[in-house]
């Protein structure tokens, strides 16, 4: 049985694309109008959903491939998520980069042809999916003060897709993809701090069609953490969950290509904050 940890890379995201609870020692009347975060957190991250490859044959018929999340038989993503950002009184800057990568081997269900049409057969599967997901928001804090933060932002994201699902069927044909699709989000984020507990929340999310490419995406994420130091410069001990749901239409060829998955686990990690 596959072990499940749980990810990461579409619920409303991330907290203003930096950690939240870092700008909760702000205030306005301080000399220092600048500030500056920085944070690395380690992240294991599943890959849960489908991927319908639909192709259009030489007769004008269409064939289909389908495969989950589970059925790829996926190992878990583990890499790092990066995380920089600068605030100006209440307004901010932050970026955001969340590398994932999945292999494995599976099965995924073709339709038939012949005497077997109308039917789904299953077949032995070989993927490969990257997704490198790079977000970037301007914000503004409605509520500084130096315990509590609550902001508003909007930002426009990136996200890199390199698929290779290769089928040992004749039925199918492998699906091979690699590309980059823009889009924008808005985000709310909250984070407060009692005795030097951090808690917080940020979501992202947003709707669009870009070039006929419609593209649905949000991305949530809540962290827990503790202060380890609280002076000028500070550090903070950081961990939570995160889970991002993407979902896109791609078209190229005779090929569309649908994809509705959710990349969701635990994080742990340090943050900085001058």
């Amino acid at each position: 049985m596959k072990k499940k940890y749980m990810v990461t890379v579409t619920a409303v995201l991330l907290l203003p694309l930096f950690s939240q609870g870092e700008e909760q020692t702000i205030e306005d009347h301080k000399p220092n109008l600048w500030h500056f975060f920085g944070s690395v957190v380690y992240s294991s991250r599943t890959l849960d959903g489908s991927i319908v490859d639909v192709t259009q044959g030489v007769n004008g018929g269409f064939g289909s491939m389908i495969a989950t999340g589970e059925s790829m038989n996926l190992e878990p993503s583990e890499s790092p998520m990066l995380a920089l950002g600068a605030q100006y009184k209440r307004f901010g800057f932050g970026l955001n980069y969340m590398p994932t990568s999945f292999e494995g081997q599976g099965y995924a269900l073709v339709a038939g042809s012949g005497t077997t049409a109308g039917a789904m057969i299953k077949t032995p599967l070989n993927t490969s999916i990257d997704v490198n997901m790079l977000l970037a928001n301007i914000y503004y804090n409605f509520i500084q003060t130096p315990d509590t933060i609550f902001g508003f932002g909007f930002g426009m994201g990136q996200t890199s897709i390199d698929l290779s699902i290769v089928p040992d069927s004749s039925l199918a044909t492998p699906l091979i993809y690699n590309g980059t699709q823009p889009f924008g989000f808005l985000n709310l984020h909250f984070s407060s701090c009692y005795n030097r507990f951090l808690y917080g929340f940020a979501l992202n999310g947003l709707s669009m069609d870009i070039d006929g490419v419609n593209i649905v995406y949000s991305d949530y994420k809540v962290d827990l953490g503790y202060r380890l130091i609280d002076k000028r410069m500070k550090l903070d001990f950081i961990g939570g969950y995160r889970l991002v749901n993407f979902s896109i239409d791609l078209k190229y060829d005779s090929t569309k290509v649908k994809t509705d998955v959710s990349l969701e686990g635990p994080f742990l990690g340090v943050r900085a904050v001058y």
